[in-house]
């Protein structure tokens, strides 16, 4: 699943992603768009298996149930800024990269 933004000023950008979930009827729960690195969605828990099919298809999701529950969300990383990977225990974590160009280093 691809997506392109329209905009690039930073709340329009928020904005149109927002409208994106909703057109997917995806249920935004919180959100945060004051990080460093630019901000993140919250996507309700009961539309986990919803939001895998969309943007994680044929990923078995018993996989990913560490914990016993799922948290999807979307970030959104402005360009040339960075993000600080972390490993946890008590969850997995997939990423995948809908727009942009992306770069990882460990």
């Amino acid at each position: 699943m691809e997506f392109q933004l329209k905009s690039s000023e930073r709340k329009a950008v928020f904005e149109e992603i927002g409208k994106y979930l909703d057109g997917l009827n995806l249920k935004v729960v919180s959100n945060d768009f004051t990080r460093p690195w630019g901000g993140f969605f919250v996507i309700d828990e009961s539309q986990a298996k919803q939001f895998a099919e969309l943007f994680f298809p044929g990923v078995d999701l018993s996989s990913l149930r560490i914990s016993g529950k799922l948290s999807p969300k979307i970030l959104v990383v402005e360009p040339k800024k960075r993000l600080s990977w972390q490993y946890h225990f008590r969850r997995a974590e997939i990423w995948r990269a809908v727009s942009g160009k992306v770069g990882v280093v460990t």
